[in-house]
């Protein structure tokens, strides 16, 4: 009873959001296939999508989008997991772990947005580091700091994500590693395990389906971000996110229905990777019980 009258108190606000939430989808999906009465389009029509595949723009800025969310992704990855291992050996050293919190503490509470322009300061070639750099000698112009912000490779854009990303990838494994340690150290003992055989054998296997699902995040995530590449990127290629935004801005209506074509395309992206997500984090789960 108590059940029931807690979810009739939500019940105004979940009818509330789901109708704004739904009717959202509606729209998009419909503007995709050509229904809007703002410019007196009532038909279906796969024109949209069409153009968009057929557009040399569309189609390099995918390749972009993929190419960046990858390798970020990927890199993101691999430091997770050896920062993991260098928590692990230095698990009993106060201070390093200390120190190591509050690193991987700072990104969390820090904004895409803040964090970007905190790299355009830092990182362009009139920036912090660049300055620093002439200052000591370490360069003779300001012209030989490399471009590492606002270049077409995508360097500032990986950077951006990255500093945020392998925090929220690393908070995601270290309870389960914790735990893990605790339960199992004895093994360990008894199998006289040194520190990088313990963490290769067991620690690592039994989080392998909390670094996919963190992985699978983190890519969904990135289709649709906006801020870091629209502050760090170029006008071309771009990300997809950055060209619905920059259709948008045009303000002109006929392009509206292109603009949903492109959301409902990130949408599916992302909405794929998901259900590839769930499909792997259902296999290495009963791998590992399998195992254990």
């Amino acid at each position: 009873m108590e059940k029931i009258r807690k979810i009739v108190k939500i019940l105004p606000f979940l009818m509330y959001t789901s109708l704004f939430f739904l009717y959202g989808i509606y729209y998009v999906i419909m503007t995709s296939f050509g229904y809007n009465r703002i410019i007196g389009e009532s038909g279906f029509t796969l024109e949209y999508y069409k153009a968009l595949i057929f557009s040399k723009e569309f189609l390099e800025n995918l390749k972009y989008t993929i190419k960046i969310n990858l390798l970020t992704g990927g890199i993101s990855l691999f430091l997770t997991i050896a920062l993991l291992y260098l928590i692990y050996i230095n698990r009993n050293s106060k201070y390093l772990r200390g120190v190591l919190k509050k690193v991987l503490e700072f990104p969390v509470g820090i904004s895409y947005l803040t964090g970007a322009y905190a790299l355009v300061l830092l990182l362009s070639r009139g920036g912090v580091l660049g300055r620093y750099l002439l200052k000591f000698g370490a360069i003779d112009s300001i012209k030989d700091f490399p471009i590492l912000i606002n270049d077409s490779y995508g360097i500032g854009i990986v950077l951006g994500y990255i500093w945020k990303i392998v925090p929220f990838m690393i908070m995601m494994c270290i309870p389960i590693m914790i735990d893990i340690e605790r339960r199992w150290k004895d093994l360990g003992a008894l199998y006289n395990l040194s520190d990088y055989k313990f963490f290769k054998k067991i620690i690592f296997p039994m989080i392998m389906p909390n670094l996919a699902l963190s992985f699978f995040l983190v890519l969904a995530y990135l289709f649709s971000a906006f801020e870091t590449p629209y502050i760090l990127g170029v006008t071309y290629p771009r990300t997809l996110s950055v060209q619905m935004y920059e259709l948008y801005r045009e303000g002109d209506i006929e392009l509206r229905g292109q603009v949903m074509a492109i959301n409902v395309i990130v949408t599916l992206i992302a909405l794929i990777i998901s259900f590839i997500s769930y499909l792997i984090m259902k296999y290495l789960t009963k791998f590992k019980e399998r195992e254990w």
